[in-house]
């Protein structure tokens, strides 16, 4: 029997359900936590819960919380001038807004700056990140103008580690991870080691559930104490009452227009809004948002356009709202639901060429590729592919799945991510004699690539297209000459 103390009603659950399908928005994973219980955990195939899931800016809320550690155990000060931290570190005499920057300037994302800047621009940076930050001109006085930037969480990142002598991910370790139980991690570096402070953080999204029960509950964790006290209420309180993300461009973040609309504000590396709500946020469709006069946590991993992830947040708070206050009722749909999705991808019958074996050479490409080899059975097509990463195996299945592992090229189509060990699964579709289809899952991300080969006499032509990405979702057809 259910407890009373943690009803939810499921019908606006499920018509959530039914706008996030009717606007292709993605779902991975959809886990509600209510008063002590996990009231609903659906997954989406093939991301099974076992597996991490890139949870991109979600990491600043992460990142925020070493902060609130390290000042509780007198490292530094919220107050702290953020020059400070950097002697012989920055590229020029800093300015006299530069030297005024605090580390609550950082928290809050009220630096100065006039535009804020992404992991996606930031990680093709061969040298520190934080120069990139130290680089971009502080045009206003800090701790007024609300300018939503991954670098600022990244410097954030890059302080802890100069008062601890430890990359967050290892300091968070034992004060943050290891009381809640999570184990199966990992964090994005830059080039000098510093971990990616706004985004490159992966972990199983009931790992993502463990940090918003854990804020959810003041931050104690089964009768002890794991945040410093009171710092979930500062964390959480609304320090910025009107932010908006701003408008990428492709290679910055603009701010936004006088009259757009804010549905939320911020506080310290949280969205935050005047009825409490507050969330973890990641491009994508990449939630954890806390519901503290209700009781609960939702959780979401997705892969949702640059036309559509924007809107989660409202329509989680709008759906949760009711869910939560409402008299619990079930929902067969919603059932069905959790059913549906766990169901492997279909693949449709194709005849497919039999003994057929090709190598083929690029000119220098905007893909990367310097050659690929098919080799096809009646039953698998074996790609390999040099690239400027090196040389890639995959195995397709014709009319299956199969598990693998990658570190081809797909960077530019990623977000700029590049894993060199990526788990996939990989099929193979004729949808002619002369066309064949090859689809990745990105089991870890939220990244479907799709490579169409249309084979001539004397070559190959290559498409290549992703379903979501912060840029271009497809890379400029590029052909291949047979090799003789």
């Amino acid at each position: 029997m259910a407890n009373d103390h943690a009803t939810i009603d499921m019908r606006p659950v499920h018509a959530f359900l039914e706008e996030l399908a009717e606007r292709d928005m993605r779902l991975h994973s959809l886990i509600v936590h209510r008063r002590g219980r996990t009231v609903l955990d659906l997954w989406q195939w093939p991301h099974e819960p076992h597996l991490k899931h890139k949870i991109h800016s979600a990491t600043k809320s992460f990142t925020g919380t070493a902060i609130g550690f390290a000042e509780a155990e007198g490292l530094l000060g919220l107050d702290d001038p953020v020059v400070s931290f950097f002697d012989g570190r920055l590229p020029a005499p800093p300015t006299e807004n530069l030297s005024r920057m605090r580390v609550r300037d950082l928290l809050t994302m009220q630096t100065g700056h006039g535009r804020g800047l992404s992991g996606a621009t930031t990680r093709l940076r061969q040298t520190g990140w934080i120069g990139e930050f130290f680089e971009e001109p502080v045009v206003e006085l800090p701790g007024r103008c609300f300018v939503y930037s991954s670098t600022t969480s990244h410097v954030l990142s890059a302080i802890v580690q100069r008062v601890s002598g430890q990359p967050v991910d290892e300091y968070l370790r034992p004060r943050l991870f290891e009381p809640l139980g999570i184990t199966d991690f990992a964090w994005e570096r830059d080039p000098e080691g510093v971990a990616s402070g706004g985004n490159g953080l992966s972990m199983r999204p009931r790992d993502l559930l463990s940090f918003g029960i854990l804020y959810l509950q003041d931050g104690m964790w089964q009768g002890e104490r794991v945040l410093p006290r009171g710092w979930a209420q500062k964390a959480s309180a609304l320090h910025v009452r009107r932010a908006i993300s701003g408008t990428w461009n492709g290679r910055e973040l603009l701010p936004p227009a006088p009259d757009a609309v804010a549905d939320s504000g911020y506080g310290y590396q949280f969205w935050t809004t005047e009825d409490r709500i507050y969330n973890a946020s990641g491009i994508f469709g990449q939630e954890c948002m806390i519901f503290p006069d209700q009781g609960g946590v939702v959780v979401v991993t997705g892969a949702m356009g640059e036309d559509t992830y924007h809107d989660l947040p409202d329509m989680l708070r709008t759906t949760f709202r009711k869910a939560f206050d409402g008299a619990e009722r079930e929902d067969d749909g919603v059932e069905q639901w959790v059913r549906r999705a766990r169901e492997p991808e279909p693949l449709r019958p194709s005849a497919c060429r039999s003994a057929f074996r090709e190598t083929y050479d690029f000119k220098p490409n905007e893909h990367g590729v310097d050659s690929l080899s098919v080799d096809v059975t009646a039953d698998t097509v074996l790609l390999v592919i040099e690239d400027e990463h090196g040389r890639h195996t995959i195995e397709h299945g014709v009319g299956r799945w199969l598990g693998q592992h990658t570190g081809v090229s797909v960077w530019r189509l990623h977000h700029s991510y590049q894993d060199a060990r990526a788990p996939i699964l990989a099929a193979a579709e004729w949808t002619s004699a002369d066309v064949l289809r090859l689809t990745w899952h990105f089991l870890e991300a939220p990244f479907i690539d799709t490579l169409t080969l249309r084979f001539d006499a004397d070559g190959v032509t290559v498409e290549h297209e992703v379903n979501v990405n912060s840029g271009p979702t497809a890379l400029p057809a590029v052909r291949g000459l047979r090799r003789i």
